[in-house]
């Protein structure tokens, strides 16, 4: 139940022993925070020698994101050096190592150590350990331990829980949790749970909600919404709601919108709206719009436009080609485009040519080309 870290102090993962091991253990540390505060070094006191230069950084990695990833992780360690080496560091340095933590049990062992160093986590502070929670049942836990704290949890608290839900009757709990706390959702939180809905009428019960709350839905709202969309009139539906919300769609907009279209025609439309708005289409773009043809010829053109936009194609957009070829020596043609732009074929892209192989002697030339590439 116990482990030994680094500089030989016990981090307890049972609560309880938790406990049980503080009545034993010295006091030292503790009471230096209590009884001599101005001695502990605050975050930004810290400076962090790196590439021959020293470099003093303000607090908190959350509200600077100029900050390179490299310089974050830089400065974690050494957070991490000095809290281990006994030094009296604040709870935003505790913090900043909590961040960059990708498992959940070790967020629970430093949570462990937090405590044991004499500081009080706060709602910051459980909201990232939520955050690290791969579970609903994690983040509930962490939920239990925040009242065991005594801590009155806030709406990005509940917005961090609703994120962990799987289905829309979970993220509709989370929603009734926050009204009982009584909290205002704000837009985030009905993005969150129009992102849970698996219907299109779902997804419009939200949008009304954001209207009950006096608030206004966004591009990321519409986007979402239009993502729930099952047919290419309830995408176009959207698409004039965005207008009348005098919001600005972007290239995810049309691509969701193409993904939704039936027919060669109507993705060829969505292209349309795209070079008015002033957008670049990309490869996604054009992947989407040769997934739409209905013969080889029009996927072939597809792929013509993804070179007169000096694109490269990749090896989902050959996948989709070869997919769309009525003869086998049309997808013997692809997998020749694959070796010259030098991409290995993958499982996909040998499954579907066999599905075009009819003779026994095409089906054994790719049985010999699975050998070649396993």
């Amino acid at each position: 139940m116990q482990k030994s870290d680094d500089d030989g102090w016990t981090v307890v993962k049972s609560r309880r022993e938790k406990r049980e091991s503080r009545r034993k253990k010295p006091e030292m540390r503790r009471n230096f925070y209590r009884s001599q505060p101005d001695k502990i070094v605050k975050t930004s006191q810290v400076k962090i020698k790196q590439q021959s230069s020293i470099r003093q950084y303000k607090p908190s990695l959350r509200y600077y994101p100029q900050v390179k990833t490299s310089d974050k992780i830089e400065r974690a360690r050494e957070f991490r050096r000095l809290i281990l080496a006994g030094e009296p560091l604040d709870l935003s340095a505790y913090n900043t190592v909590f961040r960059l933590m990708s498992d959940y049990n070790s967020s629970l062992e430093w949570l462990d150590r937090i405590e044991f160093d004499g500081l009080n986590p706060g709602l910051v502070t459980f909201s990232i350990l939520m955050n690290k929670a791969r579970t609903l049942k994690q983040a509930y836990g962490v939920l239990e331990i925040i009242k065991e704290h005594l801590l009155k949890p806030n709406l990005v608290t509940f917005s961090t829980l609703m994120k962990k839900t799987e289905t829309w009757n979970q993220a509709s709990e989370v929603l009734e949790m926050i009204k009982q706390h009584h909290l205002k959702p704000n837009l985030i939180t009905f993005n969150t749970i129009m992102n849970k809905a698996k219907t299109w009428n779902q997804g419009l019960q939200v949008l009304e909600m954001i209207k009950q709350c006096h608030l206004k839905s966004d591009l990321v709202t519409f986007s979402t919404l239009m993502n729930k969309a099952k047919t290419w009139n309830q995408g176009l539906q959207v698409l004039e709601m965005i207008k009348q919300h005098h919001l600005k769609p972007n290239l995810i907009t049309f691509d969701t919108l193409m993904n939704k279209a039936e027919t060669w025609g109507q993705a060829s439309e969505v292209l349309e709206m795209i070079k008015q708005h002033h957008l670049k289409p990309n490869l996604v773009t054009f992947g989407t719009l040769m997934n739409k043809a209905e013969t080889w010829g029009k996927a072939f053109e597809a792929l013509e436009m993804i070179k007169q936009h000096h694109l490269k194609p990749d090896l989902v957009t050959f996948n989709t080609l070869m997919n769309k070829a009525h003869t086998w020596k049309q997808a013997l043609g692809v997998l020749t485009m694959i070796e010259q732009h030098r991409i290995k074929p993958n499982r996909i892209t040998l499954r579907t040519l066999r599905k075009k192989a009819i003779t026994s002697s095409q089906r054994d030339q790719v049985t010999q080309l699975e050998r070649r590439y396993r």
